[in-house]
């Protein structure tokens, strides 16, 4: 009789994970994700388990100096406890603001790891992209970048042409240096903005631009492009006023379409974040 209801509490278990999956879809969606084509994973030596690179502080500002000293705590109990890592995800606010795990649920064993912060530049994330995504060994890296490298810019009055290189030589070598330590790349559209942000009109066009530069680094290096853009806009490009609040900003109906593009655009590419 006790081994009978072993049995049973076993076959419930499993038929519950068979339908883990993303919180904000149906269970029929879950069962379409793929799974991981999972490889023997080498684990960490004891050496590797004691080293932790710490990037320290970059001057971008306070804020930001802060979070980072949350990601130095957090990324060494990833390698002193050698814990699997399925998807980072890189960025500024509109990253940090996502509550990744509402959304996605990681591959069983591993976990998903946010990166994200506030008022942080593509420029920036470079220097503590080997910190905050390669030493943490993940399968896959999704990077969202650009929105304030472009406000700023724009500020300064810099060129158009200095602006859209300099966006995309930052997110190209995050690219390259994730490919060199073979973790797949999501490379995502910048989002657009609506009349509710403040910067919203001054030279629109350049998220399109850098947007179709990316696109096509993508396609050269073999990175994965996510159309965050297309899904979140309205007719006249600008971000739909029912998707954030300060015209800038998804809130969570706009999380969930971002949600949705990227596991669609992974499963067409057979990947499980």
């Amino acid at each position: 009789m006790q081994n009978r209801s072993r049995r049973l509490v076993v076959s419930v278990l499993f038929s519950t994970l068979a339908f883990t999956g993303p919180g904000c879809h149906q269970p029929s969606e879950r069962l379409a994700l793929p799974e991981v084509h999972r490889v023997a994973r080498v684990a960490r030596t004891a050496a590797e388990r004691r080293t932790v690179i710490r990037p320290g502080k970059f001057g971008a500002n306070g804020a930001a100096d802060v979070r980072r000293g949350f990601f130095d705590f957090w990324n060494e109990q990833i390698i002193r406890e050698d814990k699997e890592v399925g998807t980072v995800f890189m960025g500024d606010s509109i990253t940090e603001l996502w509550n990744l795990h509402v959304y996605f649920s990681p591959a069983l064993g591993e976990i998903i790891e946010n990166r994200g912060i506030s008022s942080d530049l593509a420029s920036v994330m470079v220097k503590r992209f080997e910190a905050d995504v390669i030493q943490l060994r993940p399968r896959n890296v999704v990077i969202l970048a650009g929105t304030n490298d472009v406000a700023d810019m724009i500020r300064a009055d810099k060129p158009d042409d200095e602006i859209i290189n300099a966006v995309t030589a930052s997110i190209e070598a995050m690219m390259d240096a994730a490919l060199a330590a073979d973790i797949k790349v999501f490379v995502c559209s910048i989002l657009p903005t609506n009349e509710d942000y403040r910067l919203h009109g001054q030279r629109t066009y350049l998220r399109a631009r850098i947007n179709e530069r990316l696109k096509a680094a993508c396609q050269a290096k073999g990175c994965i492009y996510v159309d965050y853009a297309s899904a979140v806009q309205d007719a006249k490009g600008a971000l739909r006023k029912d998707l954030a609040r300060d015209g800038l900003h998804p809130h969570s109906v706009g999380y969930k379409i971002m949600a949705r593009v990227l596991l669609d655009t992974a499963k067409a590419h057979g990947i499980r974040l």
